[in-house]
């Protein structure tokens, strides 16, 4: 699998982009995949030298139109999914699409089912440490100023994991490595 690159979605900030540059710095190809493919240059080349930069290659792509994965997953080595949602509490008539139901929910399991279809043999998906402890404050917290945010990151692994092994049970090919990260306070 030497010179596939790693797909890194939501490229262009925290976790995502320091993701990239830890790739680009192990020179390991990177696909950098994010929704504002300048925006996620601009950050890529202000924190990594020039040498280092032919590591990374930059693709458009967003979780909230699933079309536009498969693209971005095609033959990759593995995929590193660090999208998360960037608008929170949204009154009825509002629609906003960057909420976490759309992002961490349902852009999650959007993911892992690109990774599926383009057979990807390693899908890394960044979540949270509070997602299963709902009586720890952060959780709490999280949940109450940001859109229920823990309880669509656990639908999102859930999801996941139901695609994947969807796709493990009715396949003969070699199942989907899954691992979950959940870090806490990035």
């Amino acid at each position: 699998m030497e010179g596939k690159p790693v797909a890194v979605i939501g490229a262009s900030r925290g976790t995502g982009l320091q993701c990239v540059l830890a790739l680009a710095r192990k020179k390991i190809p990177c696909r950098a995949v994010a929704r504002d493919v300048s925006a996620c240059q601009s950050a890529v080349f202000a924190a990594l030298q020039a040498p280092l930069r032919k590591y990374v290659v930059f693709h458009k792509a967003d979780v909230t139109e699933p079309g536009t994965l498969l693209s971005a997953v095609q033959g990759c080595q593995g995929v590193i999914n660090c999208a998360t949602a960037s608008a929170w509490w949204r009154l009825p008539f509002q629609e906003d699409i960057n909420t976490p139901p759309h992002v961490d929910y349902h852009g999650a399991v959007a993911v892992a089912g690109a990774c599926a279809a383009a057979k990807v043999p390693r899908y890394v998906m960044v979540s949270s440490a509070a997602v299963n402890r709902p009586q720890d404050w952060f959780h709490m917290q999280r949940n109450a100023l940001c859109g229920r945010i823990m309880d669509w990151k656990l639908l999102g692994e859930q999801g996941t994991v139901k695609v994947l092994d969807a796709v493990s049970s009715s396949s003969a090919s070699q199942p989907l490595s899954l691992t979950i990260v959940r870090p806490g306070a990035l």
